[in-house]
């Protein structure tokens, strides 16, 4: 089970009691069916200090996951570190960074607490967090990022290696204002530029001041179909204005007939409108599909569609579309999402893709890769984990081992896709 499906579960138990006292209670007798901590293991060495309560916590690392075990000779003291320990035993390191457990303040645990309690669960927790730090590896298992499998620092191999996000979505607001501390550990992963989608006119002057303040970013304006209905009467006037700011491309833009309860209704018109304005101005287009392919293909056969082509983000359509597609313009562009085990079709397609039309995102902040590729973990503020923009590297390297090819041809054929697209910008 992971750390979200155990959130879930726990949260589910908890509400069931009425309020936060109750459920302190219900801790405190679940820590009296714990079993104490062997008399070998209750030294000075494994204590933690700055509690009223002697408080022991003891870390294991085995098979690539961490497991915690705590003891108290305070039981509220030991309901609450193990309630922590129980939490996090047997994740990886990744995910344990990536989910922190500030979703347990709105269940009103700690109201009832001391000050010196509340400052042991913190404690507990940072331990929880050093431990996983500590056995967080600079590369991931799954392949070597550095050029040739050579030896060298990050720095030498991103000297080498240039990655270009072609879709995120750095202005969202789950990033909570970290756009600035985002940048700079993408530009200290070897990322060149990235083209950040904003998706609706609420969106759009975000996306303009990140480009304004970082050339790494390339905007993209757009209306995606799930924003249709936020669009003002002025829409289209006002996205032209955007377009006339700044170089940038258009997108996100797209037809959705898998989204529930979300109407079809007026997704072609606007899908029309932007597609022609790219083909007058020849600016790349971003574009969202599900679940409406043939429909999609039909739109771009018959219309003007831009001569630097159109980016087919987290291209999930079928195998035997792509020569059609690819023959139209089309760039196929590959998420870390399509890592997860269970994705096989996609990465069979990907297979197909002409090499010289293939590009690569992160979809940041959603689309999260498994956790043994991440590289940089990263949780909001409601303590669930995001995609974080630096992971570009790890996707890279998961679409190398799928191709079968060296990293760093990979990185040189997408960057030289990416700006025959995005170049002109």
């Amino acid at each position: 089970m992971n750390l979200a499906e155990k959130q879930v579960e726990l949260i589910a138990q908890l509400t069931e009691l009425k309020n936060g006292q109750d459920r302190l209670v219900w801790l405190v007798e679940r820590a009296k069916k714990l079993p104490p901590l062997a008399p070998k293991l209750r030294g000075a060495e494994n204590m933690i200090p700055g509690c009223l309560a002697k408080l022991w916590f003891v870390p294991e690392f085995r098979t690539g996951r961490c497991f915690f075990d705590c003891d108290s000779d305070s039981l509220v003291v030991k309901a609450i570190a193990g309630l922590l320990c129980g939490f996090y035993s047997g994740q990886t390191p990744a995910e344990i960074l990536a989910h922190s457990p500030e979703f347990l303040a709105p269940l009103g645990i700690t109201q009832h607490l001391t000050p010196n309690r509340r400052n042991a669960l913190t404690k507990v927790w940072e331990r929880i967090r050093e431990f996983a730090e500590t056995h967080t590896h600079p590369q991931p298992p799954f392949g070597q990022l550095l050029p040739h499998g050579g030896e060298g620092s990050d720095e030498e191999a991103h000297g080498t290696l240039k990655h270009y996000d072609a879709h995120n979505h750095l202005q969202d607001n789950r990033f909570a204002g970290r756009q600035v501390e985002l940048l700079a550990a993408c530009e200290k992963s070897g990322i060149a530029r990235m083209v950040v989608n904003g998706s609706s006119e609420s969106e759009w002057p975000q996306v303009l001041q990140l480009a304004r303040e970082n050339k790494m970013v390339l905007p993209s304006f757009g209306y995606h179909p799930w924003h249709l209905h936020e669009r003002t009467p002025d829409w289209l006037m006002n996205l032209k204005k955007f377009l006339d700011s700044v170089p940038s491309a258009v997108g996100e833009i797209g037809l959705d007939r898998w989204k529930q309860d979300l109407s079809y209704d007026g997704q072609e018109e606007a899908l029309l409108a932007q597609l022609q304005l790219a083909a007058e101005r020849n600016l790349p287009v971003s574009i969202h599909c599900l679940q409406a392919w043939g429909r999609l293909h039909e739109l771009l056969r018959d219309q003007p569609r831009p001569a630097c082509g159109f980016v087919l983000h987290s291209f999930g359509g079928p195998a035997e579309m792509v020569p059609a597609l690819a023959k139209l313009g089309a760039y196929f562009s590959f998420p870390g999402y399509f890592l997860h085990e269970r994705k096989t079709r996609q990465r069979e397609t990907f297979k197909l893709v002409p090499p010289d039309h293939l590009l690569i995102e992160t979809d940041a902040p959603d689309q999260l890769l498994p956790l043994e590729y991440i590289l940089n973990p990263l949780a909001g503020s409601d303590g669930k984990p995001l995609n974080h923009p630096a992971n570009l590297p790890a996707v890279y390297a998961g679409l190398a081992e799928i191709l079968g090819e060296p990293v760093e041809s990979l990185a040189r054929r997408v960057e030289e896709n990416f700006l025959r697209v995005f170049g002109g910008l």
